[in-house]
């Protein structure tokens, strides 16, 4: 058995172009129609309370009817580049939910501004309890909204203004082809290739990525001149920096934040002996980047898509029925698409099918550990949904710094149970070598990834971003976030780094940094006592709650303390000298 391609037939039988998805979409962008109508005459609170009750409980069913038409667009557009009818269908959902963005300006503006005593009556209201932590982030975060009439307008541009131009980059991405060694193969494809054993291949994938890139270097620097452009415009208007929207998107503070990148970095030294040690291992003085992901040879490396499945299945029933049991019914009801084939968009990726308590996982599969790793990731996402199916779209809002808890913690189930069935000195190497690869990936390159969207907004008040100075400034934070300890770079991970060009997120990769450490305090904690409904409780919560009294209640920890951080990292130099040892 090959790796799979997925069912939808079960979100919309008869496909795009079948009566149940349009009829499903048109009633959806009915219903903003409608609601847009209604939030535009919703008045300052008290008045009317029942009419904003039945506003608010309306939004909440039409997200859940939007998420699902948008959700089997994206599928079937990522499945494959050249089908323009999921695109046009995926740029329709997302238009829909852009103006059920719209419909939100007017009620924001009189929840966040309104009086205390009107906002109050609001919240108490039964019928709408469960919206009760969303509607208070709206008031909290009111400083961030324009005057009415300009933020009325900023929604209305941003589908053409902003969100045409991560759609032009994921267009230009999924057709991107590279030439190695007279075979044409896709960006995804090639990415996995950068996981070989082989150092020729490697340096072939590398090599040829960084060609087909910088081919295509003018068009990705328009498209992120314009979307880093927008967000700067808009947070000169509001008078914040570029960090405050992500850190209210995450529910979390900036001395959180602070307090993780700071342990980021103690971790170096750890990392860096890695690093040495591994080099001499590959026969090399210093790692190059096409080695970053390279597994040391092991004659049980490589697994077929059943191995996988298997492996994934027996480890996480060690730890509880119901994760194994969830991951039985998605391989059975076909949630993956896993092909290794031309077409597809590059990455990984796991998407919420709210309506019918469902998840689509999307991934290439390269008959390696390397994808059983990320396939274990994804359906920790999908678990995730799985456990907050039955909560109302405004209690599933998981920020993306949360969202990765599940995902790392099944990964974690994984590469634990891959050591500890280690059964020679070369499985055991390749198995700390996978679990310390993680920390270089999350630990450096992340941060790496952080530190060049910071600069991206001082270089765009310069004007333009110009393809030399983008280069030029990635190469800079990689060699900075890895202490200059390769002897070979990714000039170009700018322009292939698709989280960069998602217009409606910025800063979307440090939360993967959040997640990995958070995660390990979290794995822990649930390892230990062995309370799996803690466990799911938890993961409930973090549809609705805030980062830091999640913390603190569910694990005791403060996550503004940078020795929380480190307390989370301890894991590494455990593995190190295990690593060491083997050696």
């Amino acid at each position: 058995m090959t790796a799979p391609t997925w069912n939808l037939k079960t979100i919309f039988p008869g496909g795009l172009q079948g009566e149940s998805f349009l009829t499903a979409l048109s009633s959806a962008e009915a219903e903003v129609v409608d609601l847009l109508a209604r939030g535009d005459a919703l008045p300052a609170l008290p008045a009317q309370r029942s009419e904003w009750v039945s506003w608010l409980l309306a939004v909440d069913e039409t997200t859940g009817h939007l998420w699902q038409c948008s959700t089997f667009s994206h599928c079937l557009s990522s499945a494959d580049t050249s089908d323009r009818v999921a695109v046009r269908s995926e740029a329709r959902a997302r238009a829909a939910i852009a103006r059920l963005g719209r419909a939100w300006v007017g009620p924001e503006e009189h929840l966040a501004h309104g009086s205390d005593a009107g906002f109050e009556a609001l919240i108490s209201q039964p019928e709408i309890a469960h919206m009760r932590p969303m509607l208070e982030k709206i008031r909290r975060n009111g400083s961030l909204l324009l005057p009415l009439s300009q933020q009325q307008l900023v929604r209305e541009l941003a589908e053409d203004g902003l969100y045409g131009w991560g759609s032009l980059y994921d267009r230009i991405s999924g057709q991107l082809k590279l030439e190695i060694d007279g075979e044409s193969i896709a960006v995804g494809q090639a990415n996995n290739r950068l996981g070989s054993t082989e150092q020729a291949t490697r340096t072939a994938a590398l090599s040829g990525l960084e060609s087909a890139w910088k081919g295509r270097e003018e068009d990705c620097a328009q498209s992120l001149s314009h979307i880093v452009g927008w967000r700067q415009v808009l947070n000169d208007r509001r008078g914040v920096d570029e960090l405050a929207d992500t850190l209210a998107a995450n529910r979390m503070s900036r001395e959180t934040l602070e307090a993780m990148m700071a342990s980021a970095a103690r971790q170096a030294p750890i990392l860096k002996r890695y690093m040495t040690a591994k080099a001499g291992l590959l026969g090399r003085e210093k790692l190059g980047w096409e080695d970053l992901a390279a597994p040391l040879a092991n004659p049980n490396s490589a697994q077929t898509w059943q191995q996988s499945q298997a492996f994934i299945l027996e480890h996480f029933a060690s730890y509880h029925s119901d994760l194994a049991d969830f991951a039985t019914s998605a391989f059975d009801d076909r949630w993956i698409e896993a092909e290794d084939r031309p077409g597809k968009r590059q990455g990984g990726w796991c998407a919420n099918v709210p309506m019918t308590g469902e998840s689509r996982i999307f991934m290439t599969f390269g008959n390696t550990f390397r994808g059983t790793v990320t396939l274990a990731h994804e359906l920790g996402h999908a678990y995730h949904n799985w456990v907050c199916r039955d909560l109302p779209p405004s209690r599933r809002k998981i920020t993306s710094t949360l969202a990765e808890t599940a995902s790392v913690f099944a990964e974690s189930l994984v590469r634990d149970a891959a050591l500890k069935a280690a059964d020679s000195r070369a499985s055991r190497l390749a198995m700390l070598d996978a679990r310390l690869m993680a920390g270089v990936s999350f630990l450096m390159n992340i941060p790496a990834r952080y530190a060049f969207e910071r600069a991206l907004y001082p270089m765009r008040r310069a004007g333009l971003l110009d393809p030399d100075a983008l280069t030029q400034t990635m190469l800079d934070c990689q060699k900075a976030a890895y202490q200059d300890h390769l002897e070979s770079w990714y000039p170009h991970f700018w322009a292939s780094k698709l989280h960069f060009f998602i217009a409606g997120r910025a800063f979307y990769n440090y939360p993967y940094t959040f997640g990995y450490l958070f995660a390990q305090l979290v794995y822990r904690k649930v390892r230990a006592d062995g309370d799996h409904a803690a466990y799911v409780a938890l993961l409930r919560r973090t549809g609705w709650d805030d980062a830091e009294p999640l913390a603190k209640e569910c694990l005791g920890l403060d996550l503004t303390r940078t020795e929380t951080w480190d307390l989370a990292a301890e894991g590494l130099e455990e593995d190190l000298e295990a690593f060491l040892a083997e050696i």
